[in-house]
């Protein structure tokens, strides 16, 4: 699936960055509802902010 919503991306187990068609990041998570979702949330944030999102 590809989306520009974090609300979705958060459903995932792992998010991938592209920047012009090539993979320049890769973020890996818990399975959904296995860890604290702000938690959950902050770090996926902070790996957006990195990539330049």
């Amino acid at each position: 699936m590809v989306t520009h919503d974090i609300r979705t991306a958060l459903r995932g187990t792992r998010v991938i960055y592209l920047r012009d068609g090539k993979v320049v990041g890769e973020h890996r998570m818990a399975n959904y509802g296995e860890d604290d979702p702000k938690e959950r949330r902050e770090k996926l944030t902070v790996f957006l902010d990195e990539m330049g999102w």
